[in-house]
């Protein structure tokens, strides 16, 4: 499990990186959500390798004399390894839910403002026999 500790801090770092890159250079919301989702899949997969390797302590646990003091470090290092992961997940997620929010209600105000609109009203009128 220590093994994959400092590549796995090195990958989440670097993405957190690339993330407050894109989101400082870019201002469309669908460009975003695109890096958000690739940065999530790429998230998916560091705790996929977490999770592995958990597995992997796991297993060797059950060949030791204190099988329980072993899991419940392999445990234990899981979830301070998952921390970070988690933890960038609820932050793009929250990014995301924002941006998707601010979308809609652009949308609405421009249904609103075009329905308001005296042109529309006119050309309305005139459709109508």
């Amino acid at each position: 499990m220590k093994l994959l500790s400092k590549p796995l801090a090195i990958l989440t770092g670097l993405v957190m990186f690339a993330s407050i890159q894109v989101f400082a250079s870019e201002k469309s919301a669908p460009l975003i959500l695109n890096k958000i989702a690739e940065e999530t899949a790429a998230l998916n997969e560091s705790k996929n390798l977490v999770l592995q390797a958990y597995q992997l302590e796991v297993k060797s646990c059950w060949q030791l004399f204190a099988v329980n003091d072993c899991l419940a470090k392999a445990k234990r290092e899981k979830y301070i390894s998952l921390a970070p992961i988690e933890k960038r997940e609820i932050e793009l997620n929250a990014k995301r839910r924002e941006i998707k929010e601010a979308d809609r209600l652009l949308r609405l105000n421009d249904k609103s403002s075009n329905l308001h609109s005296p042109s529309n009203a006119n050309n309305a009128s005139k459709a109508t026999p």
